[in-house]
């Protein structure tokens, strides 16, 4: 039995730290062109924390501690609590990467900023609820995806293209999605971003004037477009706040959509049964280009993309802070605690002997099972773009499988295997 979630969670000593230096050694000397330290990490914290009795974990690290979450139960309360300063707010590390690409995000925001901005967002990306402009974000997804995909570098390119359209109406400058990807590596590497601010700068003022170009222009035409349902919103946004909202509506496409897609793909070819009843769906809907196809909701394919998103979920982790101090349910956070979710320590050790399967099925059923966390996350923090994307990511994978007859094939997985993680190389894309 756990010890249950009460006080705050016991510390790590510098025993722990030390194995966790000789653990990154070992594995990056064993495997240095398959290096995986969060991997690493992931199974330290796993047997720190077993050492304690415990799901949650104090991590020491000399000069900040950070509070590890392994506990599901502890992570959805955390998630279910609205962003306040003096609640649970973002944490230090991932507001200092994103301010410096939007001030103003809402993935940053707290109180009554964020509240304004979220409900921006959600007039603007529909969650909960098909879009209204659905049609055509399909249009779009399905021409982006008409040249040949011979690799994931193909398939990025293609979810970049679907973007434009999507966000812009197609009326954009192709080079935005090389620009908006560089911009979130910086966003996610804070020792680059440092070592070339001069020239990240440039590069973050330069995107912003073409945004504000694309949203001028957007408010003569009024073409299809997330763009064009903003321009709708009558909720009260000043202009800077309104233009970054949109670079992280660009990047999803090219990032953790991606992602979700290429997996999924490798998932639904590895398991001949369903794929067999992706098929039989997609065959039903009618022709791609079909208006039957452009209303049908395409649930089992959407329980595969679900069902991929818990098995191996495209964000792995997110931060919180309490500047504070405050008490959740008994578990003590000092002020100025660091938290950090790491997702996969939530989900089953796929190694052990009760690996899960690839089962689809299981998200249809009359009494859906409650999985340990959301890929999407949950609460007050719930993706609002979830129905957008998924619209998106469903037509990626029918273009995939239908128009260009692809399979991809992946290291360890099988119809009756999966690795621990996805793996980061050797994907193979094959005609079938």
């Amino acid at each position: 039995m756990r010890r249950p979630d009460l006080s705050a969670p016991p510390s790590t000593g510098s025993i722990d730290l030390a194995r966790l230096g000789v653990a990154l050694a070992g594995s990056a000397l064993r495997h240095p062109f398959s290096f995986n330290a969060e991997a690493v990490c992931r199974q330290w914290a796993r047997q720190a924390a077993a050492r304690r009795n415990t799901d949650n974990l104090t991590v020491n690290l000399l000069i900040k501690k950070l509070v590890l979450v392994g506990s599901a139960e502890l992570s959805r309360q955390l998630l279910a609590q609205p962003p306040s300063h003096a609640g649970f707010s973002t944490g230090s590390l991932k507001r200092s990467g994103m301010a410096f690409l939007a001030a103003h995000a809402l993935t940053i925001s707290d109180d009554a900023d964020w509240s304004r901005r979220r409900a921006f967002n959600e007039a603007v990306l529909e969650p909960g609820r098909r879009h209204v402009l659905a049609p055509q974000f399909l249009r779009h997804t399905l021409q982006a995806f008409a040249p040949p995909i011979a690799g994931v570098d193909d398939l990025r390119a293609a979810m970049g293209r679907a973007m434009l359209g999507v966000v812009f109406g197609g009326a954009a400058p192709p080079q935005l999605v090389a620009e908006i990807e560089a911009l979130f590596a910086l966003v996610q590497h804070p020792v680059k971003r440092v070592l070339t601010a001069p020239f990240a700068y440039f590069k973050r003022a330069r995107l912003y004037d073409s945004l504000r170009a694309l949203w001028q222009a957007q408010n003569k035409e009024l073409k299809p477009s997330l763009l064009q349902m903003a321009n709708r919103c009558v909720i009260s946004l000043d202009d800077s706040e309104l233009v970054e909202q949109i670079p992280h509506w660009m990047f999803t496409f090219t990032g953790s959509a991606t992602d979700l897609v290429t997996r999924t793909l490798t998932l639904i070819t590895s398991a001949p049964s369903v794929q067999q009843q992706v098929m039989a769906e997609l065959a039903a809907a009618g022709p791609l280009e079909g208006q039957d196809f452009e209303s049908a909701p395409l649930p089992f394919l959407e329980a595969c993309l679900v069902e991929t998103g818990h098995l191996y979920p495209p964000v792995t982790r997110t931060f919180h802070r309490t500047a504070l101090g405050v008490t959740l349910n008994g578990v003590q956070f000092a002020p100025g605690t660091e938290i950090m979710h790491l997702f996969p320590l939530f989900t089953a050790d796929l190694a052990g002997a009760d690996a899960p399967r690839f089962d689809p099925d299981r998200w249809l059923a009359a009494t859906p099972p409650v999985g340990a966390f959301d890929p999407f996350l949950g609460g007050a923090r719930r993706c609002p773009g979830r129905s957008l994307i998924l619209v998106v990511c469903k037509t990626a994978l029918a273009s995939l499988l239908l128009q260009h007859r692809l399979a991809v094939k992946a290291p360890g997985i099988t119809a009756s295997s999966l690795p621990a993680q996805f793996p980061r190389r050797g994907l193979r894309f094959e005609s079938a």
